[in-house]
């Protein structure tokens, strides 16, 4: 059994399409081309079910149509509508620039953020609903909202998971 910690959420499951069990997935953040996966996960029950692709439809740029194994109607392809659709990272492209140091938001959860070596917190997750992201670090049960701006990082060691930022004062007094 395969644990949710050790899975990326890739997309998120739309409404069945048609009656024979085929399912819309939307796929927006990774160049991932379902064919290729060897199979998916869905959470069913608090546990990770993994499941077969059969065939896929492109439905746009980041949309699909997925028929997945065991899933032959559309009463059973409804239980999936709006569930989240996760991926074993190792089944997930790597960037294709030799060089790339990107991050993507969700790989700086758990890294600690400092700033004129002080520790700041620990990012325990992030807002990326606007285009002034955030960072959402806690420390000692309080949290504060940090600029995830690039302007404001020194650099990132991801040996240690550490963030070091130059800050502004006052935005880390807890």
């Amino acid at each position: 059994m395969i644990a949710a910690d050790n899975l990326i959420e890739i997309g998120r499951f739309g409404k069945p399409h048609g009656i024979k069990g085929e399912l819309s997935a939307i796929i927006p953040d990774f160049d991932i081309d379902p064919e290729t996966l060897p199979c998916i996960f869905v959470e069913l029950d608090g546990l990770m079910v993994p499941f077969f692709i059969i065939a896929v439809r492109t439905k746009g740029s980041e949309s699909f149509l997925l028929t997945l194994e065991g899933i032959t109607s559309q009463e059973k392809a409804s239980e999936f509508t709006n569930k989240s659709i996760y991926a074993r990272p190792e089944d997930i492209p790597a960037d294709d620039t030799e060089d790339s140091e990107g991050f993507y938001l969700d790989d700086l959860i758990g890294f600690t953020i400092q700033s004129d070596g002080c520790k700041i917190g620990t990012i325990t997750d992030f807002d990326d609903s606007t285009d002034n992201y955030l960072f959402h670090v806690e420390d000692s049960g309080s949290t504060i909202l940090v600029p995830a701006n690039p302007e404001l990082i020194e650099s990132v060691d991801t040996d240690t998971k550490t963030i070091y930022m130059n800050l502004p004062t006052g935005l880390t007094d807890l």
